[in-house]
């Protein structure tokens, strides 16, 4: 039946073949009167409402301390399906409703295009359902289809010292009811709480998203095994358990979690599926299991596979989770390799200790672990890996503490123990300027003679006995060291994900072993030579670390009596990321056209495009491997773009964090985007005296094309330029606009330093 649907929205009905609902605020439990007739206000009175909270929390949504079952029937089979109760609410007064509601959908009235109040009407009508494109052939088919979906929904309430199951019944081919799906519930405190399988296995896409950020891809629960993973049935794909050794289990259940959606009829092929495989064990003894996912018999096609390892035992009722994709906290023990004990970390605010560990494969990405204490743990089962390096970063001006040795000692199901064994290297730098030269030498002889005029700013970074004292048995190590530090190469105090190349140009065409001419010369470039640079030292900024060969690096030059030593050949797009907020799950595919500059570094791999899946909140699911991200990364070389100088911003090195802020917050950036590009550019450009900025806009547009399918529905492209300055100029102040998201939103910013 056809409804006008102006007239539908204004009276708010928009459900057919459901008794009205009363809605008020949900009732305190100490309320004594019938609880019939006081729902609260998030109860669905259509099939809209009902939709979205299926969408949002699957068949059963537990709050305010009431219970909302909802569940798909075909709407010509409604009668075959029913609720039924038992525990020792079933006596009381429950359902808290009038009984099963069916919503079918509506089916509105095509509005008349000159009509403007009709059309936008439909319009928001079609978007209350989740029919963005507004077809109306849509609703012509859904009256011929003879499988329309409808939602069957009751609600319950379990009031304090009771309990309820809720019977999930379907009638069988003898017209007899039979239970299909239990649900348990009950309330010993005043706060109801599902208790059975349900209360923790997803079917929803965010409850999914959720339960996988929070376990891991294996996990165990209440004795059962979860695996979770998304394949496309439609392309005939499977998923299949093999498992080995004693230990044994089967398939108990699928969660299949998807959204209900309602689109246009086309001949589009259903998307990959999430879903929750459920394992019981049925034999004791350790178990390996593989699960095999892909078209299995494609010979073309990969199959993607996962490992997992479990003990059971006690006749099983005890589940050990050995996977080593399993969620587990990691503590660390930092051990000093000299004394044998615990390190000791400062409880001061100030100072940063940390972890650092790095990816050994390209490109290398780097993950933090605050240290506040020790041992410490860190709520992360990708803590400790062997194909990972280490860090140890100990804010101290007397020394730092190096790796010697890291190894897991004890691994259980929930965490895994790891010790790290640190050996102290002084610094040496007892005069304050940040490096162990002959100065500093000089100075503890003068001290321990006893010159006047003899300050030590750091006197433990000349502890070399770690004595707790300065004394002649210090000098021959710290003689040494000098030694050492002036041959070896000295390590940048930051790399550089450019890799600019550059040639030189000037006079002194020496590698040296450290940022100063103090250091020993390594070798002297010969003319026109290519050099790639791999990093730099803020308080030395005019030195530079780089690379001729694979076997050869050191230190240039970057100036020569105020003259330029060295001249970088290309300009580089660094670091652009890419977000994605879709309003709904969608798979993406995202493209870059580069027309002047050469594609450097993806992460994940750039194969001819990215094929994603992207999720409201801005997580993606990379389809190629199964990996998940926050964003899209990419950098290029060899840029011959010339970017618009004309106007912008000359702002002091030490205002550069409050002017990104805010220029950034006004263009449109949301925090947390903003304060991950305020982290990765502010270190490089703070320590200048003054930088000229740009946003740069067609200049930067143009020659980096993004094609992105579907076709998002606003994008902000955010692409800083800026020139470090030893002196302030004058520009005309460039006008920059603001960013309003509709839809599905595409989010990206970047940047190049020009020399």
């Amino acid at each position: 039946m056809k409804k006008t649907l102006i007239s539908l929205m204004t009276a708010a009905l928009m459900m057919a073949s459901a008794a009205p609902v009363q809605l008020t605020a949900a009732a305190d439990d100490t309320e004594s009167e019938s609880i019939i007739g006081t729902l609260p206000d998030w109860t669905p009175t259509n099939f809209a409402e009902a939709m979205k909270l299926y969408n949002e929390h699957g068949k059963c949504y537990v709050a305010d301390n009431y219970i909302c079952m909802m569940r798909i029937v075909p709407h010509f089979m409604k009668n075959d399906y029913k609720f039924g109760i038992s525990g020792s609410m079933a006596d009381i007064n429950t359902p808290a409703s009038a009984g099963q509601q069916f919503f079918e959908l509506e089916i509105p009235q095509k509005p008349d295009p000159d009509d403007i109040d009709a059309v936008n009407a439909y319009n928001e009508y079609c978007d209350s359902i989740g029919l963005y494109s507004h077809d109306y052939s849509f609703f012509e088919h859904w009256q011929d289809c003879k499988t329309q979906d409808a939602f069957a929904v009751e609600m319950f309430r379990v009031m304090p010292g009771e309990d309820l199951t809720v019977l999930w019944q379907k009638k069988n081919d003898d017209g007899e009811y039979v239970t299909t799906r239990e649900y348990t519930f009950e309330n010993k405190d005043g706060n109801t709480v599902e208790t059975d399988i349900y209360s923790w296995l997803p079917d929803s896409v965010p409850e999914y998203n959720d339960f996988v950020m929070k376990y891991g891809e294996v996990s165990v629960h209440d004795g059962y095994i979860a695996y979770w993973t998304s394949y496309n049935p439609s392309a005939g794909a499977s998923v299949r358990m093999e498992q080995s050794g004693e230990g044994r289990i089967e398939e108990f259940m699928e969660s299949q979690c998807s959204l209900l959606e309602l689109q246009p009829v086309d001949d589009t092929p259903i998307s990959s599926i999430s879903s929750v495989f459920v394992y019981k064990p049925v034999a004791d003894g350790m178990a390996d299991v593989e699960w095999r996912r892909g078209r299995t018999f494609s010979d073309t096609e990969p199959v993607a596979s996962t490992t997992g390892k479990f003990e059971i035992k006690d006749n099983c009722s005890v589940v050990l989770n050995w996977s080593p994709y399993r969620k587990i906290n990691t503590q660390f023990s930092f051990i000093d390799a000299d004394t044998g004990e615990l390190i000791d970390i400062p409880d001061d605010d100030s100072r940063n200790i940390y972890l650092l560990a790095t990816t050994k494969g390209v490109p290398a990405t780097s993950r933090i672990f605050d240290i506040a204490t020790n041992p410490c743990i860190v709520d992360d089962e990708n803590a400790y890996s062997e194909n990972w390096s280490y860090a140890f970063e100990y804010d101290s001006p007397a020394g730092a503490y190096e790796i010697n040795d890291i190894k897991p000692t004890l691994e259980t199901p929930e965490y895994r123990e790891v010790t790290c064994k640190l050996k102290w290297r002084p610094y040496g730098d007892v005069n304050g300027d940040r490096r162990l030269a002959v100065s500093d030498l000089i100075l503890v002889q003068r001290w321990l003679t006893g010159a006047s005029d003899a300050e030590l700013k750091n006197w433990e970074a000349a502890d070399y006995c770690r004595d707790n004292c300065i004394n002649s048995l210090d000098l021959p190590a710290m003689r040494r060291a000098l030694l050492k530090s002036l041959s070896m190469p000295v390590w940048p105090e930051k790399l550089s994900t450019t890799h600019g190349e550059f040639i030189i140009t000037g006079p002194d065409r020496k590698l040296y072993a450290g940022p100063g001419t103090e250091y020993e010369v390594l070798k002297t470039v010969p003319k026109g030579t290519n050099l790639t640079e791999y990093g730099y030292d803020p308080e030395s900024p005019d030195w530079v670390y780089a690379e001729i060969t694979d076997t050869e690096r050191g230190w240039v030059r970057v100036s020569c009596d105020g003259e330029k030593n060295i001249e970088f050949k290309y300009e580089l797009i660094d670091k652009p990321v890419i977000y994605l907020y879709p309003q709904e799950e969608t798979d993406v595919h995202v493209e870059l056209e580069l027309t002047e500059s050469r594609l450097s570094t993806t992460y994940p791999r750039y194969n001819g495009g990215w094929d994603v899946t992207a999720y409201p909140d801005g997580s993606l699911l990379n389809k190629a491997d199964g990996t998940h991200h926050r964003y899209l990364f990419w950098d290029s070389v060899d840029c011959t773009t010339k970017f618009d100088l004309s106007k912008g911003f000359c702002v002091a090195g030490e205002d550069t964090e409050s002017f990104l802020k805010e220029k950034l917050t006004y263009m449109g950036l949301t925090e947390d985007e903003m304060n991950e590009f305020i982290v990765y550019w502010l270190p490089r450009m703070e320590h200048n005296a003054y930088n000229l900025i740009t946003f740069q806009g067609k200049a930067y547009t143009d020659t980096a094309k993004l094609d992105i399918t579907p076709a998002p529905d606003s994008m902000l492209r955010v692409f800083m330029a800026y020139k470090p300055l030893e002196d302030s100029v004058d520009i005309e102040p460039q006008q920059l606009e603001t960013f309003e998201r509709k839809g599905f939103t595409v989010v990206e910013w970047g940047g190049t330093e020009l020399s």
